[in-house]
């Protein structure tokens, strides 16, 4: 009879967290920034600009810092998923021919994700101020045409890579992708994300760097690919592009929009709880 009346209590739980909405850690809190570096302005901060980008080609290329604050993030929700989520801010359109591979055909091209390391000199970045000649773990080489963030089998100093996320042709609406449309990268538990938020929770700064780089290189043969920007919404973005066909064309900038962690929904945390529990029970 216990048994069963926990069992309740704790579907009881889950029939009312399922109203509850996941956690938003975006850069508009406390302590977040976002910026976009260009190498090919190496003393410019870009940081309070309406746009973060990337790009590359053997004139400029760029790449995306987001920082946020992580200081409220429970060790409960360090057990799930933590996606990173940006949104389309492209006014020149996120076109097929820009995502998809029409000469190799081989996959769309998207973003590689790097996490930085919350302990290093210059983790508590300020977009005010932030350059490529001063931002931490940049390598500001002057060659344009490759990556200030190293590459996937071998990062710059100071940051790990965390994989990579593809566009999706499937989201395509009316020729392309829409403004204000999200775009995830997903970290699952145990993932050098996960511990680098922790790693920063025991800072002062209590904050996180993700690094975003387009995937591709200034050698593909895909000329539509080099050196088109690819661009977020930042927090500044307000409001957001013109889109006849998107939702949320016009809308005022808020934790929708903003890139941001988005921690799993406080049901998911629940049934993880339920299934530790299960397996307990088992052994």
């Amino acid at each position: 009879m216990k048994r069963l009346l926990v069992l309740m209590a704790l579907v009881a739980v889950v029939l009312l967290a399922t109203n509850a909405q996941a956690a938003v850690y975006s850069t508009r809190h406390d302590g977040g920034a976002d910026a976009e570096l260009r190498e090919s302005a190496p003393d410019q901060a870009r940081g309070t600009g309406t746009e973060i980008a990337s790009r590359i080609a053997s004139n400029r290329n760029s790449v995306i810092y987001l920082k946020f604050n992580v200081a409220d993030i429970s060790p409960a929700e360090l057990l799930g998923d933590i996606a990173v989520r940006t949104t389309y801010r492209n006014a020149n359109q996120l076109t097929a021919g820009r995502i998809e591979d029409t000469v190799g055909g081989g996959a769309n091209t998207g973003f590689d994700y790097f996490v930085m390391d919350p302990t290093i000199a210059g983790a508590d970045w300020d977009e005010a101020t932030i350059t490529p000649n001063n931002a931490p773990a940049y390598n500001s080489d002057g060659d344009l045409s490759t990556k200030p963030t190293g590459y996937t089998f071998f990062p710059t100093t100071g940051l790990t890579y965390l994989g990579q996320q593809l566009f999706d042709s499937g989201e395509i609406y009316g020729g392309a992708l829409l403004v204000g449309d999200q775009f995830e990268f997903n970290n699952a538990p145990g993932s050098a994300l996960h511990a680098a938020i922790v790693a920063a929770q025991a800072t002062d700064h209590k904050t996180v760097t993700v690094v975003m780089g387009i995937a591709h290189d200034a050698t593909n043969p895909n000329t539509n690919w080099i050196g088109f920007n690819y661009l977020m919404n930042p927090k500044e973005m307000n409001p957001l592009n013109a889109d006849s066909d998107s939702p949320w064309g016009g809308d005022i900038m808020s934790d929708l929009f903003a890139p941001a962690l988005v921690t799993p929904e406080p049901a998911t945390l629940v049934l993880l709880g339920l299934g530790g529990l299960v397996l307990r029970r088992k052994r």
